[in-house]
């Protein structure tokens, strides 16, 4: 799979995150990460919606959800009112803020008093992202060398 949907998992198994039964809303429909990173949580028996920027009532199936990963693209989208209390929150985005600066597709100012695990953006799925593809790479090489 994908390196950017399987980090998200890598990460939220890290930190013995149940996945058997959660409610999880994924954000995003990508093929690249919403679409993979739906199916390898499904994988994990974790109960999956997809949604999307044209979700109608988006606020409000990504305020029921246990556990949130926002992968639309849209710098500083998913604040406080989108997530449930004690959520955990998986931050895909790599957007750039009103301010040049780095930032998710959640507004982690507003959310990190209410949710009990975030992502940081940079440094967080991104760079267990990194460790995937060099795991891959290796793999990779294992198999080109009959090893």
């Amino acid at each position: 799979p994908p390196c950017t949907p399987t980090a998200v998992v890598e990460i939220l198994k890290h930190y013995d995150v149940e996945l058997n039964g959660a409610n999880v809303a994924v954000l995003g429909r990508s093929m690249v990460v919403g679409k993979p990173a739906a199916m390898l949580l499904l994988n994990e028996n974790a109960t999956v919606t997809i949604c999307h920027s044209r979700t109608k009532n988006l606020e409000k199936v990504t305020s029921q959800a246990d556990i949130l990963v926002a992968a639309v693209g849209r710098a500083k989208m998913i604040k406080e009112n989108s997530v449930k209390e004690g959520a955990v929150v998986i931050d895909v985005g790599i957007n750039v803020d009103e301010n040049g600066n780095l930032c998710g597709d959640v507004d982690t100012a507003s959310v990190q008093d209410k949710v009990s695990m975030i992502t940081p953006v940079p440094a967080g799925v991104g760079s267990v992202t990194t460790s995937i593809l060099a795991k891959h790479v290796v793999k990779a090489c294992k198999n080109q060398n009959n090893k």
